[in-house]
């Protein structure tokens, strides 16, 4: 979290920021439309695959949603914008933060390699979306579901313990 506040108080930074939101700030009931569907729908999924529902779950969606935007904002904003203004073509960029994007999920995703290939391609594919949009908000979304459909459950807690 300090990371991405601290990036934004980086002049250039500030300014990629301010425009990727730009839509969401001046019209911002489709944008409490979408995240709220999105939410409403990401519960549902969370009750589904153990049929109960708790204050911890919700938690735990709200913190994919929050972590979402952080990397969303960091890997396909800040890190891309950094490495362009030090002359890397925008693919170079995109590729770059794809791979380091997929290296810090190898500890999140268990230390399964086949999971940071899926990362990785995520990445790519986010940032292909960041490039045709230039909307944070909405990458971020894609980013929630793909992130919650595959960690339905805070690491350590199994099927067994979440119906228990």
């Amino acid at each position: 979290m300090v990371l991405a506040l601290t990036l934004l108080a980086i002049p250039g930074l500030h300014t990629v920021f301010a425009g990727a939101v730009q839509r969401g700030l001046y019209n911002p009931f489709p944008y409490a439309a979408l995240f709220l569907l999105t939410f409403l729908m990401l519960n549902a999924y969370v009750w589904r695959i153990d049929r109960c529902w708790s204050l911890s779950r919700l938690g735990w969606v709200l913190y994919l949603g929050a972590l979402s935007f952080w990397e969303e904002w960091l890997f396909r904003l800040a890190l891309p914008t950094i490495l362009e203004s030090s002359g890397a073509a925008a693919w170079q960029a995109a590729t770059f933060s794809a791979l380091v994007f997929a290296a810090a999920h190898y500890f999140t995703l268990r230390w399964r390699l086949r999971w940071c290939v899926a990362a990785f391609l995520g990445g790519l594919l986010l940032s292909r979306q960041m490039q045709l949009h230039n909307d944070l908000l909405l990458v971020t979304a894609l980013h929630w579901v793909a992130t919650l459909v595959n960690t339905p459950r805070p690491p350590g807690v199994s099927a067994e313990r979440a119906t228990a």
